[in-house]
């Protein structure tokens, strides 16, 4: 199930004055098992979404993290040695994989 369904479902139990819980269950009950958790129901009627009459359903851009390896440095590397894996490479330039 796409997220932007679960978003309608969760704005529906929210008109209907379901609880974070009963939300989560009548989704499930309909839809099956870990569709909605309580978690992601909470964050959309609890942290000021609809509470504050924020029903925009719509995904909110989350930006991109900074590089940490120049994208030119990294490829010179490759070139030089192609067999090189994520391992290697995230031990070279000191960052996670």
């Amino acid at each position: 199930m796409e997220i932007s369904e679960i978003h309608v479902l969760m704005k529906y139990e929210f008109h209907r004055g379901a609880t974070t819980q009963q939300a989560v269950a009548n989704i499930n009950n309909v839809f099956g098992i870990q569709v909605a958790t309580n978690a992601t129901i909470a964050r959309n009627f609890v942290c000021k979404k609809f509470c504050s009459g924020d029903f925009d359903l719509s995904n909110e851009s989350r930006g991109r993290p900074k590089t940490q390896v120049d994208n030119d440095v990294l490829k010179i590397t490759m070139e030089a040695n192609s067999i090189q894996g994520a391992r290697e490479l995230s031990l070279m330039y000191n960052v996670s994989k």
